[in-house]
């Protein structure tokens, strides 16, 4: 909505005549007010209302797709940690055995019973176990160290 008013004078004469008292002054005023209805409006505002709404579903569906993959790379995370776990496990047994062997092998090579050959391949076997024993310690560190990542725990390393 807006207003205006216009209001002037004129002096129909062929003459430069301004400063003339006796002069006739003719007079005009207009006054108006001006309103803008949008009757039809093309759609803009439904249109700008459905962008809208897309906006705030694809927001929803990247929310629930972010959401899932956090739940996923969580799942992953605690099974490869708890696999790690098994695995260190399962080579730490491993290495009492290999231990026991080589022991074994050893008594029987310093009796005379067993050749170097069964002696140096129950150590080989053993410097083996011992390997896998060392990168299953390292795996379960790097799964923990993965799992802590994922849940955002703080690692605290020095003592105020």
């Amino acid at each position: 909505m807006s207003g205006f008013i216009n209001y002037g004078t004129q002096s129909f004469d062929s003459d430069f005549s301004f400063l003339n008292s006796n002069q006739p002054w003719y007079q005009q005023s207009v006054a108006g007010v001006s309103i803008n209805v949008p009757i039809f409006s093309s759609f803009g505002r439904k249109a700008a209302q459905d962008r809208t709404k897309i906006a705030w579903d694809q927001a929803e569906t990247d929310l629930q797709r972010t959401m899932e993959e956090i739940r996923l790379n969580y799942a992953t995370a605690v099974n490869n940690y708890q696999t790690a776990i098994d695995n260190y496990t399962t080579s730490k047994d491993n290495l009492a055995l290999a231990e026991r062997i080589e022991n074994k092998n050893t008594i029987k090579f310093r009796e005379g019973i067993a050749t170097s050959f069964d002696l140096r391949q129950a150590q080989t076997q053993l410097y083996s176990t011992q390997a896998e024993y060392l990168n299953s310690m390292y795996q379960v560190i790097t799964e923990k160290a993965n799992l802590e990542t994922i849940l955002n725990v703080p690692n605290y390393t020095t003592k105020n």
